[in-house]
């Protein structure tokens, strides 16, 4: 869980009220620090710029009460800009407060704090990000040419303050949104993995990621590691006929309420995946024998004989058949599982709620 998913329930800071009302009671909290400054340093062009800065600020408060949250971002956005610029001409480049310009880059290309979710915004941010480029390249150009104004320049000591604060403000802002960005990569690509690996309706691992799990399991068996392969098929029994009397939602619950068991009596033992409709594919941990995984599996198909399941609101009672089988030298993962297959099958043919492991042997 990153930043904006602990702050803001999952959402982007320009997705919330709360998220704006902070940033304005920060900036407006600035700015009254900045007052001080400017009335130190003796810059009238500053004094009244940033009170009216202030009162801007706090019309904001207003305006972020409303259903215009991207009219806000913006309006920040471009009041930073032109503060800088105005700034920068009046105090002085050698105060660097040109380096807030520097620091909205990672405002603009890190989407947490500007949305840039259309055409038209994305079209928004690529002319601010011209606009700070030139912006960026004429104060400094001005400043070697001494074109800017000196009447109100802060004096050496003060420069040197404000140069030292306003850089440490904008690499703070820089790394912060570079961290954010990484956070929210990672967290995206977690999320793509999740949707890749697993079921979306039980959460289940999928049929893919549970045929990459038995194909390691082979190569670790080809290897010459101890231990065993033991995969089984389990089929619900009449799963048609739930559907049908009371709806895919009821054939939905009972999916997902059998995925619960299956993670709960499986913990350590085996691993599960729902491998097709109403079919689930289970691949036994390495250190558990075959007859022990047979065992296993006999205890899960009476468990779920026994358990009353709701529903839809009705109470139904449902069975599972099971055909399970395990490595041996020179099968393929193909192999063993077409063998589980055939057993499962052999199990609906021979009346259900059943688990047959071998070709002689039925645990009823």
């Amino acid at each position: 869980m990153f930043l904006k998913d602990f702050s803001y329930g999952g959402k982007n800071l320009y997705e919330t009220s709360e998220g704006y009302e902070k940033l304005l009671i920060l900036y407006f909290t600035m700015h009254l620090l900045l007052e001080v400054v400017y009335v130190y340093a003796g810059c009238m062009p500053m004094i009244y710029a940033n009170i009216g800065s202030v009162i801007f600020y706090f019309a904001l408060f207003f305006v972020n009460k409303t259903d215009h949250k991207k009219l806000v971002a913006w309006c920040i956005m471009w009041e930073i800009f032109l503060h800088a610029i105005v700034a920068t001409v009046f105090m002085g480049y050698g105060c660097g407060f040109f380096f807030w310009i520097i620091a909205l880059f990672s405002m603009i290309f890190v989407p947490f704090y500007i949305p840039t979710d259309t055409p038209f915004l994305k079209g928004c941010a690529l002319v601010y990000e011209i606009t700070n480029v030139l912006a960026f390249v004429l104060l400094k150009l001005f400043s070697d040419y001494y074109l800017l104004p000196s009447k109100y320049v802060a004096s050496t000591g003060c420069a040197t303050l404000l140069y030292i604060l306003n850089a440490f403000i904008a690499i703070s802002i820089v790394v912060g949104h570079i961290i954010i960005s990484s956070h929210s990569m990672d967290s995206y690509n977690a999320q793509l993995k999740k949707m890749n690996e697993t079921d979306y309706l039980t959460g289940l691992y999928n049929r893919k990621y549970m045929i990459g799990l038995f194909n390691k399991e082979l190569d670790r068996m080809d290897a010459g590691e101890s231990g065993d392969i033991s995969i089984a098929i389990l089929d619900i029994d009449f799963f048609k006929k739930i559907n049908d009397t009371y709806g895919h939602n009821a054939g939905d619950e009972i999916l997902i309420d059998l995925a619960n068991i299956f993670r709960f009596e499986g913990e350590g033992k085996y691993t599960v995946a729902r491998w097709g409709g109403e079919e689930f594919a289970i691949l036994g941990s390495y250190e558990l024998s075959y007859d022990a995984f047979c065992e296993e599996l006999k205890n899960l198909n009476k468990k779920i004989a026994s358990t009353g399941f709701i529903a839809d609101n009705n109470e139904l009672t449902v069975t599972v058949s099971i055909g399970a089988a395990h490595y041996e030298p020179g099968m393929t993962i193909v192999d063993i599982v077409k063998r589980a297959d055939d057993r499962l099958y052999e199990a609906k043919e021979t009346g259900r709620n059943k688990v047959i492991t071998s070709s002689e042997n039925l645990l009823d």
